[in-house]
């Protein structure tokens, strides 16, 4: 008899994929919808925000506001939002139409390592989504 893993378990696995592959620059990863709603996520104890909503909320707000800046600048579409700070990185990339990806790193992460790392990961989400 075969089990069948849900959306659910495919988003977590994803997430743990992309945290296992760079465990030292990633912090954490969550799975969100453009209207901040978290669909999955992988936080660490280290993060200061341990609140996945918020994490969400505040990561789709971001996507929100440079999607507006790109598309008031009339520059085509925004591949992501990437937030430098003292203590690290946010970077957000969509996945598809309504889903993002938004994954926290430390301050002196590899943020190519990272960004190709969250692209591999979005293909796979989106298969889990999809259903394709």
């Amino acid at each position: 008899m075969t089990q069948q893993v849900t959306r659910s378990e495919q988003l977590t696995t994803a997430l743990d994929r992309l945290i296992a592959s760079n465990p030292t620059d990633i912090t954490g990863a969550a799975v969100i919808t453009t209207d901040g709603i978290l669909l999955s996520s992988r936080l660490g104890a280290d993060i200061t925000i341990n609140n996945p909503d918020r994490v969400a909320a505040i990561a789709a707000t971001m996507m929100g506001v440079t999607t507006r800046v790109v598309n008031e600048l009339k520059i085509g579409q925004a591949e992501e939002a990437i937030v430098r700070a003292v203590g690290g990185y946010l970077l957000i990339t969509p996945v598809m139409s309504q889903v993002c990806l938004a994954i926290l790193l430390r301050r002196d992460a590899n943020l190519g390592l990272a960004r190709l790392d969250a692209n591999d990961i979005g293909k796979l989400i989106k298969v889990a989504l999809d259903g394709a």
